[in-house]
C-alpha cells in the first residue's frame, strides 16, 4: 500500500524543522585583519552557513602569535584568516597547513622614493647602496622589498635596512626622510599615506592592486588567506565548504559595494576602540587590495610568495630565526586547495 502524499510532506517538514533546530557549528579562527571576517558576520553569512565564529587571538593557544601552526595542526585552532606565508612557514616545519580561500592578491603596501632621489631610483636594481626603511626584518614589507631587490639581479644585503624599531617608528621614519637619512620607504596603511602625505616621497611600485603587483613580481602575491591544517579539512570538509562560502559572500559584498556601504553592515563589535572616520579611511584605501571575484589561488603566485621566503634570510630575532628556519623543499601545490571555493564562487549566486 501507498503511503499517503501528506505523509511525505511531513517527512519534508520535519527534515528541515530539524535541520534549522540544529546548533551551530562553532569555528574557532585566529584574524589578522579582521575587516572580511567581520563583515560576513555583519552580512549574517556565518549564520546563513549554520557557522558560529568564535575569534581565538594566536597568543591563548600559542607562546607566540606567530605561532599558529602547531595549534591548528593540534585541533587548538579550526582555522586562521592570515598571510600565506604562514601556510609556507608550516610546509617548512612539518606542519601541513592548506589555504583554501584567497582574501587578498596583492601586499597591499607601497614602495616609495624620496622625492630628491626620483630621477635616479627608477627601478628595484637601483636599490643598491641605498637607506631603505623598511619596517622589522621579519616582516613581510622587508620580505617583499629584498625579493623585488633579488629579482632585478642584486645580492642579499645589497641595500642598507634602517629604522626597523616599531615603537615611534612613523616619526623615526619621518625625521629620517626630512633629514635626508632615509632614501627609499615601503610600507602599508597607514604608514604609507603618512608619508605620501608630506609629499617628500613618489610612489615606485603600487601593490596594491593586482595589476600593480602583476607588474612588479610577474604574478599576483596571494596575502590574506583562510587555511586550516590538512587533517581538519579531511575530518570536516563540509564545515570547511560551508566556512569558505560565507567568506565568498563577504568578499563578493566586498567587491560590489562602497566604503560606506560596507562600513554599514560591519557589526557594532568591529568598532570598539577605533575611531570610525579612520575605519572608513582606511577602507577607502585598501579596498582595491581584495581580490576581484575570483578567490582562487593562482599557482604562479603561490610559488612566488613560497620562493620569495626561500631566499630570504629574515632577521635574528626569534620570529626571523623561526621563518627561515625548516626544510626549503616541499611541493606547492600541497600549499593550497582550491576545490571548496571554486565550488563556492560556481554554486553562489
Amino acid at each position: 500500500m501507498k503511503n499517503p502524499p501528506w505523509l511525505a510532506l511531513v517527512s519534508s517538514l520535519t527534515l528541515l524543522a530539524s535541520i534549522a533546530d540544529a546548533a551551530p557549528t562553532r569555528i574557532r579562527m585566529s584574524i589578522n585583519e579582521p575587516l572580511i571576517p567581520q563583515l560576513a558576520v555583519g552580512l549574517g553569512a556565518f549564520a546563513q552557513e549554520n557557522l558560529e565564529l568564535e575569534v581565538v587571538k594566536v597568543e591563548a593557544v600559542s607562546p607566540e602569535d606567530y605561532l599558529m601552526q602547531e595549534p591548528l595542526v593540534n585541533g587548538r585552532l579550526d582555522a586562521s584568516y592570515h598571510w600565506l606565508q604562514h601556510v609556507v612557514f608550516g610546509a617548512r616545519h612539518n606542519l601541513p597547513l592548506k589555504a583554501v580561500l584567497m582574501a587578498n592578491d596583492t601586499p597591499n603596501m607601497k614602495i616609495m622614493v624620496a622625492a630628491r632621489l626620483k630621477d635616479q631610483v627608477k627601478t628595484a636594481a637601483d636599490f643598491k647602496g641605498r637607506q631603505i626603511a623598511e619596517g622589522a626584518g621579519y616582516a613581510t614589507k622587508s620580505l617583499v622589498t629584498r625579493y623585488l631587490a633579488h629579482q632585478a639581479g642584486l645580492p642579499n644585503n645589497a641595500y642598507h635596512a634602517v629604522l626597523p624599531e616599531v615603537e615611534g617608528r612613523r616619526e623615526a621614519v619621518l625625521k629620517g626622510l626630512a633629514e635626508n637619512k632615509v632614501d627609499i620607504l615601503s610600507f602599508m596603511e597607514p604608514m604609507s599615506s603618512a608619508i605620501a602625505d608630506t609629499q617628500q616621497v613618489s610612489t615606485l611600485f603600487d601593490l596594491t592592486t593586482r595589476t600593480g603587483t602583476v607588474r612588479a613580481f610577474g604574478a599576483a602575491w596571494p596575502s590574506h588567506s583562510l587555511f586550516l591544517s590538512t587533517a581538519f579539512i579531511e575530518k570536516n570538509p563540509e564545515t570547511v565548504q560551508h566556512l569558505v562560502n560565507a567568506l565568498v559572500r563577504a568578499l563578493r559584498f566586498a567587491n560590489t559595494h562602497t566604503p560606506e556601504e560596507i562600513m554599514a553592515r560591519l557589526p557594532a563589535a568591529y568598532f570598539v576602540g577605533k575611531d570610525r572616520d579612520a575605519v572608513l579611511d582606511r577602507i577607502r584605501k585598501t579596498q582595491a587590495g581584495y581580490a576581484q571575484g575570483d578567490y582562487a589561488f593562482p599557482a604562479a603566485g603561490v610559488k612566488l610568495v613560497a620562493d620569495a621566503i626561500a631566499w630570504s634570510d629574515f632577521d635574528a630575532s626569534a620570529e626571523g630565526r623561526f621563518r627561515a628556519a625548516g626544510v626549503t623543499k616541499f611541493r606547492y601545490e600541497d600549499l593550497y586547495d582550491n576545490r571548496f571555493v571554486e565550488k563556492a564562487m560556481r554554486d553562489i549566486k
